[in-house]
């Protein structure tokens, strides 16, 4: 009858419908206090990348070490990514090689986000980008880490005028010498809540009214969003089939250094109120060939990095200038964008998400006036216009 036929519809649905949420249950990674079976070392995890990384990988189970240098209230925060007893902080120093291996030992992949972007008295930039990175490299080998992902920069070249980026390279190199099936990712200049990027740009207009720029400042960059950079690495965390690759990181849009820091004062309605002032301007197209280094933008450079490297960050005075603090070459004369090369976002099948529609929500609050500033809307006697 009609009803029966209704009745067993009825039951075959239901089956359906619990075989349905099994058969995603085994598909879906599971959530925070699931046990993904995966334990990752993420050094750096102190740093603007590492934080995300940490976060990316807690949230659906993964036990996650977290070495650290400082003190333990440095990586208190990131007790709160995972599960009770899932983040795991232990101290190690990245000349100790005993303790590396010691923070490696149990892990099934090793991410190394390190790279320093200002010297301190116990790393310059070899030590930051290129030893660092070797020794942990060469410990994950003795130990016998399966698998190992180095964070590099898509800029990097040891034939760069700036020094950072020639480290960054040979950073690289040292990192296959001792584990040839690294992953390698790239990324371009990263944005988002925290960086040393746009809010820098913004904390010079805030507080010193104006924005030092040396040169024409016409070289190409892809900023990419931080977050993004972070699941391209959880993608490569739980897809062994991405080991050994090298993968060029970058934003959907591109832009000039200049168009950065225009967009930059609009955003924090700085217009009127701070200017745009190129210290040393670019006479390179009229110099003779092989005398571009005596323009004097380049001369700006280097005397800005000497007073930036003999001057240490903690004390006051003015902000850093733009990128890698004592090395202006890093963003003022050094494109950031992929030669095409190498497979982006597209290899884990991701969109990135454009500087525009993200970063202005963070730069609100270098608005004069604050938060509240961009809601005004009166006529100056209480009247709402």
């Amino acid at each position: 009858s009609s009803c029966t036929t209704m009745v067993v519809a009825g039951v075959l649905r239901r089956i359906a419908s619990v075989q349905g949420r099994r058969a995603m249950s085994t598909v879906i990674p599971g959530g925070r206090s699931s046990v993904s079976g995966i334990t990752a070392t993420v050094l750096g995890s102190t740093g603007m990348l590492g934080r995300y990384v940490v976060n990316k990988l807690g949230r659906v189970g993964t036990q996650v070490v977290v070495p650290y240098r400082g003190n333990d209230d440095d990586v208190r925060h990131l007790k709160l990514m995972g599960d009770l007893g899932m983040i795991v902080p232990m101290r190690f120093h990245a000349r100790d090689f005993d303790s590396i291996v010691k923070v490696v030992e149990r892990s099934d992949v090793v991410i190394n986000c390190i790279g320093k972007q200002e010297l301190t008295m116990n790393f310059d930039f070899f030590g930051a980008n290129v030893e660092t990175a070797h020794n942990i490299a060469r410990a994950c080998t003795e130990a016998g880490v399966p698998r190992l992902i180095h964070v590099s920069a898509v800029a990097a070249d040891e034939g760069s005028p700036s020094e950072w980026v020639r480290r960054k390279a040979e950073g690289e190199r040292a990192v296959l010498n001792h584990f040839p099936s690294a992953t390698i990712v790239r990324p371009s200049v990263m944005f988002g809540e925290e960086d040393k990027f746009l809010n820098l740009i913004a904390k010079w207009y805030q507080i010193m009214g104006m924005c030092p720029l040396y040169g024409a400042c016409q070289n190409k960059l892809r900023p990419v969003y931080v977050d993004d950079v972070a699941e391209a690495i959880r993608a490569v965390v739980f897809d062994p089939v991405k080991d050994g690759g090298v993968y060029d990181l970058e934003g959907p849009d591109e832009y000039t250094l200049r168009q950065i820091v225009e967009w930059v004062q609009i955003q924090t309605q700085r217009e009127g109120l701070a200017s745009i002032r190129t210290i040393a301007p670019d006479m390179t197209p009229f110099l003779p060939e092989g005398m571009e280094g005596y323009s004097p933008h380049v001369t700006g450079m280097n005397i800005s990095d000497f007073f930036y490297r003999m001057w240490p960050q903690a004390l006051p005075g003015a902000p850093s200038n733009l990128g890698v603090r004592g090395d202006a070459n890093m963003l003022f004369n050094t494109d950031w964008v992929s030669s095409g090369a190498n497979p982006g976002f597209e290899a884990f099948y991701m969109k990135p998400t454009g500087m525009k529609g993200v970063a202005n929500e963070y730069l609100r609050h270098y608005i004069k006036g604050g938060h509240f500033a961009a809601q005004e809307s009166h006529d100056g006697r209480g009247t709402l216009t």
